[in-house]
């Protein structure tokens, strides 16, 4: 997908807004054609929408299912409506785990959680584990589930078109030259690594029932993943005997840490050396890869879409356009999430304001 000119320059603008470089001649512009961004964590999305601080929220689910069976928010549109099969979370490791057999069993585990999880048949089982893993009610979990798409490997394609956006809006620090790759092509092949879902899907399509070899008890693992339906293949490999299967005992050789609070939090816990591998999202994976040097390597996908813009009931928001002088929350600057509001604003005239 091509990005105007325009759109970066909106993106660009934003940026310097939020550190006071916009100068107050800029602010002197229409307020009609501003839509006003707060950043929010997407948990807390909800209650601002309650309290009237937003007029509407750009988050992922379940929090968007969550507002709209509320009664307190509606869907103004799915984030697939803005940018179909955009890229949002995915399965990585750090890249000092080498332990190929576990590596290959955690892949093994997530494309048979997610074959688990897109099977229709298993629909009203997966129901109840996003609302055991959630703890969300039925209603929320049903309403949740149709705007995810969940996968086994990241749409390759779709996550270079989001580095060229972070590029383009000048949101890269560093270059994959100063990391000491050959060209982008190359940091590429290593970031997005597809050597073990390749190896394993190969053998999956011949025998549907093949399983890896079993890791041993001393091969140790920590995984680190978020409070988000989108990291439900962690939850079904558990509860479906997946991770067991191989040799993955939780509790013993399998280490899941207490859900942390975001993506930024999980890369750290990688730069530190805290985890092992983790679900966490796209965005915060990129970015602090080639700005903070955090070597990871994505080894399989969790899923696209799943957001949406969710405006207050009772806002009188039916269009895109009416966004302009409303306030709008998103999870940060340089998300999937802020990149949908922008092409959104970009698409009906309107610029976004930081507030």
């Amino acid at each position: 997908m091509k990005w105007t000119a325009a759109f970066v320059a909106l993106v660009i603008a934003g940026a310097l807004m939020g550190v006071g470089c916009i100068q107050n001649e800029e602010g002197t512009r229409a307020a009609e054609s501003a839509v006003y961004v707060k950043v929010l964590p997407p948990a807390t999305m909800l209650d601002a929408l309650k309290s009237g601080d937003v007029d509407g929220f750009v988050g992922w689910s379940p929090f968007d299912a969550q507002a709209v069976v509320s009664g307190y928010g509606v869907r103004l549109l799915n984030s697939s409506e803005v940018w179909p099969n955009h890229p949002c979370c995915i399965l990585a490791a750090s890249e000092s785990y080498t332990d190929e057999r576990v590596l290959t069993a955690l892949v093994w585990a997530h494309i048979k959680a997610t074959e688990f999880i897109n099977d229709p048949a298993n629909h009203d089982k997966v129901v109840q584990y996003v609302m055991e893993f959630m703890g969300f009610d039925r209603d929320v979990a049903e309403a949740a589930l149709p705007t995810v798409k969940f996968v086994e490997y990241p749409d390759v394609e779709e996550f270079r078109n989001y580095y060229y956006r972070l590029k383009e809006a000048g949101l890269l620090e560093s270059t994959p030259e100063e990391l000491g790759y050959g060209s982008e092509d190359a940091f590429f092949d290593d970031f997005l690594t597809d050597e073990y879902y390749r190896a394993v899907k190969e053998k999956l399509d011949a025998n549907p029932n093949w399983v890896p070899e079993k890791v041993s008890p001393n091969e140790v693992v920590r995984i680190a993943y978020l409070p988000s339906d989108h990291h439900l293949a962690l939850y079904v490999a558990q509860k479906e005997g997946y991770y067991e299967q191989v040799g993955l005992v939780s509790g013993e050789n399998l280490e899941i840490k207490p859900p942390f609070a975001n993506g930024v939090a999980i890369m750290e816990a990688f730069k530190n050396g805290e985890i092992d591998v983790g679900y966490l999202g796209g965005a915060p994976a990129t970015l602090k890869r080639i700005n903070d040097d955090v070597k990871i390597r994505i080894i399989a996908g969790a899923n696209n879409e799943g957001s949406s813009i969710v405006v207050g009931a009772q806002s009188g928001i039916n269009t895109p356009a009416q966004l302009a002088g409303k306030t709008i929350a998103t999870p940060g600057f340089g998300t999937v999430q802020d990149f949908i509001l922008r092409q959104l604003a970009e698409e009906n005239g309107l610029r976004v304001v930081l507030k």
